[in-house]
């Protein structure tokens, strides 16, 4: 709160309290939310579970994790970047235009505010084939740029991309290593609503 600007500023009251909730949800309700579909993407398919614990089991459940081990995690890569491409936690972004253009016929004017939908973008049929199918060998080839906008693009990319993918690599490693889970039918029950889910996720420590 004391901190200084080369201009002496400091940032307002009104200021702190937005960038605390955006710390809040940018840094701690999306990555939570790609955790979780990427368990339960795992519950459902064991076969993936299971190609994904054997890359674990090479590198050894026991070794380190340091930058170079998660480098040899490529399966576990391709999978990340599947779950972000079919999953992202946030549906949408904004831009600001800072140039007038025309898209499909309608005229957009320098000064607007535009909003782009990242699900849309990431099932674009035209880059990636039966998009809706789940397949983490569609990332051996580097896609497209702009082609998945679950962390945004250019200059207003998500500034904690780099870090966001390393945390869920070292959780997901971690659980890979140590669990084994999968979805049962039990009367679970939403803290929002209380409306029933049909299935629970339920894990035991491997052994």
């Amino acid at each position: 709160m004391q901190s200084e600007d080369e201009e002496n500023n400091k940032l307002s009251v009104e200021e702190l309290k937005s960038q605390a909730l955006l710390l809040l949800f940018a840094g701690h309700e999306t990555t939570t939310s790609l955790l979780t579909s990427f368990c339960t993407i795992l519950a459902q398919q064991p076969d993936l579970y299971q190609k994904l614990r054997v890359e674990q089991e090479s590198l050894g459940l026991n070794s380190p994790l340091n930058l170079e081990s998660l480098k040899q995690m490529v399966y576990l890569e391709r999978t990340l970047q599947e779950v972000e491409r079919l999953y992202p936690p946030i549906g949408a972004g904004f831009r600001g235009v800072v140039k007038e253009f025309e898209f499909e016929g309608y005229r957009v004017p320098s000064g607007w505010q535009v909003l782009y939908r990242i699900p849309e973008a990431n099932l674009d049929p035209d880059i990636f084939s039966d998009p809706e199918r789940f397949n983490p060998d569609r990332h051996k080839e580097r896609a497209p740029d702009y082609s998945i906008a679950t962390y945004g693009g250019g200059s207003r990319i998500c500034l904690g991309m780099a870090f966001a993918k390393m945390e869920v690599k070292i959780i997901i490693a971690l659980l890979l290593r140590s669990y084994q889970w999968q979805l049962q039918p039990t009367d679970c029950w939403c803290d929002a609503d209380r409306s029933r889910w049909s299935d629970c996720l339920h894990a035991v420590r491997s052994a």
